[in-house]
């Protein structure tokens, strides 16, 4: 047996080395990992529920998520997709099929803003029904669209949208980050469902009274709110303007502007 000698010339033996090594081995500390638990969960409980929520976060993203994402992409979506659309149709022909039934209840609500039960239709019927119609169709045309709520020309879409519906003829002019702006060229109801306006019914505010109504009302009163109703529920930081140009008041075109009520950068209000 081979032996060795250390400076006090005593002879080391290789099984003194081996049984060195065995002590200081089993006097090394024990390493501690996330798989104690597995040796004794009773004695490090708080290694056990570390483990578990490690494990558990693990699974989550291993798993789960991908599951969740091919779920998203092969069911979800092509459900949500099919239901927006179909909404969106529905929106479509309840708006064609009613928009005349509808302008004619405008007009006499207008002629009659004054007295009885068209008092309150004008004031808050026919408004309200509007905005309920934003309730039920709004979301999903919203999704449909495609609409950016921080662009206000991508809110425009939806007037967009409702006069391709109902056939008026229009065209944006002017678009930034404060401002857009929307000329309606052609609209097959004005001047049939929706009458011109007399002189003396432009040059009269109170003409509902004296037999000369006023019906360009239904675009510049019940339209415009109709699409302020819509823009707010997009972003509050946006507002239609009042309607200064109408076809109905022989105007080449309707204008419609959209503004941020605070401009960025000092620009046109």
């Amino acid at each position: 047996m081979e032996t060795l000698q250390d400076s006090g010339k005593k002879e080391i033996t290789i099984n003194d080395i081996r049984l060195e090594v065995e002590t200081l081995r089993k006097q090394r500390p024990h390493n501690k990992n996330v798989f104690i638990f597995l040796r004794n969960p009773i004695k490090h409980p708080v290694d056990s529920v570390g483990f578990l929520v490690f494990f558990s976060l693990m699974l989550l993203n291993v798993v789960f998520v991908p599951v969740f994402e091919i779920i998203r992409l092969l069911i979800l979506r092509p459900l949500f997709t099919i239901f927006h659309t179909t909404m969106v149709i529905i929106g479509a022909l309840f708006i064609r099929i009613l928009v005349r039934r509808l302008i004619y209840i405008g007009n006499k609500a207008i002629e009659n803003k004054q007295r009885g039960i068209y008092k309150f239709i004008y004031k808050k019927g026919f408004p309200a029904f509007l905005r309920f119609f934003n309730f039920c169709f709004g979301p999903s045309l919203k999704f449909y669209l495609k609409i950016d709520t921080n662009d206000i020309r991508s809110i425009g879409k939806y007037q967009e949208w409702v006069d391709d519906t109902l056939g008026v003829e229009g065209h944006w002019i002017e678009s930034d980050v404060n401002r857009a702006v929307r000329l309606e060229t052609w609209c097959p109801y004005a001047g049939r469902d929706i009458p011109y306006v007399s002189p003396a019914g432009q040059d009269n505010p109170e003409s509902s009274a004296t037999g000369n109504p006023d019906y360009s009302e239904f675009c510049s009163y019940f339209m415009v709110d109709w699409l302020q109703h819509f823009i707010e529920s997009c972003n509050p930081e946006f507002e239609v303007a009042p309607l200064t140009c109408m076809i109905p008041k022989g105007d080449e075109c309707c204008e419609f502007v959209y503004k941020r009520k605070k401009p960025y950068g000092g620009g046109e209000k």
